[in-house]
C-alpha cells in the first residue's frame, strides 16, 4: 500500500489526469449505455404492439430553446401522447401514464393532470404545464422545465422532454397552437404593457407622452385611436395559411396588403393594434390540414413572421 501511495505522489500530475479520463469514460459509457437501452427496450416494445409516443418527447429526451415568453404572464405548454407509430400501426390496449413535471427555482409549475389515458378509440391525449414567474423575469432570463411522462399499463415506457423558456421583447409574447389534422391553426398574442403613447396629439397630450390604463379608459373613441400600446404586424404565405377575416385583429386593422392566388386577392399582411394588458387569438386555415404549425414546440420558426412596436 505504503509503495503504491509513494508511486501516485511521485507521478501526482499523471494520477490526475488518469483519474479524469477514467470518470469522462464512464459518464461517457453511461449516457451512451443508457441511450442504446432505451433503444433496445423501444424495440422489444414495438414487437408486443406497444407504442408510447409523442412528437414533443422521446425516450432519450428532446431538448427546446425557446425564446417568445413576455416573463410576465403565465406560459403554457402542452404536451402531445399518443398510441402509434405510424397510420397503420397502434396499440390495441388502452394505455394509461402519468406525467411529471421539474422546475427551475424562478418558476413555479403546475401540472393539469396528475394521469392520463391514451384510449385505443381516440389513440391520443394530452396534458398542460402552467409555468408562472416567481417574480417577472427580465429581457433574457430564462426558466428551464423538465418533463417526463410514464405509461404504467400494459407496459412502462418513459418519454423525456426539457424546455428552456426564454425571454425576448418585453412584456410581448406569441405562440402557434395546432395539431395534424386540423382544418386551422391559432396564433396567440399577449400584450402585458400596462400604459398608451400618444402617436397623435389630443387635448393637453403631446406625441410620445404616456398614459396610463385607467386614463385611456375614460377617453373618448376617436381620441383612443390616436394611442397605442402595441402594434403588430403579422406577414404570411396565403399558399400555406389564410387568415379568418372574421377575426378582430382584421375587422380592426390599421392596414393590410393583399396578393393574388388563383385569380383571387389574399390577405398576405396586416397590422392592427393590442390593448393594454389584453390578448389577442386569431385563426388562420391551413391549405394542406396534415401540417403542424405549432411554434415554439414543434417547429423553431413561425409561419407566420410577427413583428411588433411596443409604447414606451
Amino acid at each position: 500500500m505504503k509503495k503504491i501511495m509513494k508511486t501516485i505522489r511521485k507521478h501526482r500530475v499523471k494520477s490526475i489526469i488518469l483519474l479524469v479520463i477514467l470518470v469522462v469514460l464512464l459518464t461517457i459509457s453511461f449516457s451512451f449505455g443508457r441511450y442504446i437501452f432505451n433503444i433496445i427496450n423501444d424495440h422489444i416494445l414495438e414487437t408486443r404492439g406497444f407504442y408510447f409516443n409523442s412528437s414533443v418527447l422521446g425516450v432519450n429526451n428532446k431538448s427546446y430553446n425557446i425564446k417568445n415568453w413576455d416573463g410576465v404572464n403565465n406560459y403554457t405548454l402542452t404536451i402531445d401522447l399518443n398510441n402509434k407509430k405510424n397510420d397503420f400501426l397502434k396499440t390495441t390496449d388502452d394505455i394509461v401514464y402519468e406525467p411529471y413535471v421539474n422546475c427551475s427555482s424562478n418558476v413555479v409549475c403546475t401540472l393539469s393532470k396528475t394521469s392520463g389515458i391514451i384510449y385505443s378509440s381516440t389513440g391520443a391525449d394530452s396534458y398542460v404545464i402552467t409555468i408562472t414567474p416567481v417574480t417577472s423575469l427580465g429581457q433574457g432570463e430564462t426558466a428551464t422545465i423538465n418533463t417526463y411522462a410514464v405509461s404504467t399499463s400494459p407496459y412502462s415506457q418513459t418519454l423525456y422532454g426539457t424546455y428552456i423558456i426564454g425571454t425576448t421583447t418585453a412584456n410581448f409574447s406569441y405562440y402557434i397552437e395546432d395539431e395534424q389534422n386540423s382544418i386551422f391553426m391559432t396564433l396567440k398574442l399577449t400584450n402585458s404593457l400596462t400604459f398608451y403613447e400618444v402617436e397623435q396629439a389630443f387635448d393637453q397630450y403631446q406625441v410620445g407622452d404616456n398614459i396610463s390604463l385607467d386614463d385611456y379608459n375614460e377617453l373618448t373613441d376617436d381620441k383612443k385611436a390616436k394611442c397605442y400600446s402595441a402594434k403588430v404586424t403579422l406577414s404570411f404565405n396565403p399558399n400555406v395559411v389564410n387568415l379568418d377575416m372574421t377575426s378582430n385583429a382584421y375587422k380592426n386593422k390599421i392596414s393590410s396588403t393583399t396578393r393574388i392566388r388563383n385569380g383571387y386577392n389574399y390577405v398576405d399582411s396586416l397590422t392592427f393594434k393590442i390593448n393594454a394588458t389584453s390578448a389577442e387569438s386569431i385563426i388562420f386555415y391551413k391549405t394542406d390540414k396534415t401540417e403542424n404549425f405549432t411554434y415554439p414546440i414543434i417547429n423553431q420558426t413561425s409561419v407566420v413572421n410577427v413583428s411588433v412596436v411596443m409604447a414606451s
